[in-house]
């Protein structure tokens, strides 16, 4: 399944990644739907853009800081685009972010993408955790 990784942040935002089917990486974004900025609906309305383009069909979301929020906001994205295209599935699971800042940092991680910041390689990481 596509998946879109949610790497929950208060101050320095949500990092995000989308991967396919194989774990290959289409697209990165850094959005703030908590404090201290609030954006919360241009957060749904970028999550929303990466869902649909890149036919996502799980929400994965790390249990670090800011998880709850996170998943608050996941399940309202999921409610949004169910009812606007009820034939899509989406579903969203929280996972364990043990181990994604040490692969992030790693130089494994650096070679594979190189023109990534580290907290988006964690976004990665969290999206292909439960591929």
């Amino acid at each position: 399944k596509a998946v879109l990784g949610l790497d929950p942040g208060l101050r320095t935002g949500c990092k995000v990644a989308v991967v396919d089917a194989t774990g290959k990486l289409l697209e990165t974004a850094t959005i703030y739907p908590h404090v201290p900025r609030n954006d919360w609906e241009g957060s749904l309305a970028t999550l929303a853009s990466l869902a649909i383009r890149h036919g996502v069909e799980l929400i994965s979301i790390g249990n670090g800081t800011a998880s709850r929020e996170t998943d608050k906001l996941a399940g309202e994205l999921i409610k949004r685009i169910t009812a606007q295209a009820p034939q899509r599935k989406l579903a969203k699971v929280v996972v364990s972010e043990a181990g994604a800042s040490v692969y992030s940092a790693s130089a494994f991680a650096a070679a594979e993408f190189p023109e990534l910041d580290v907290s988006l390689r964690g976004a990665v990481s969290i999206a292909r955790r439960v591929q």
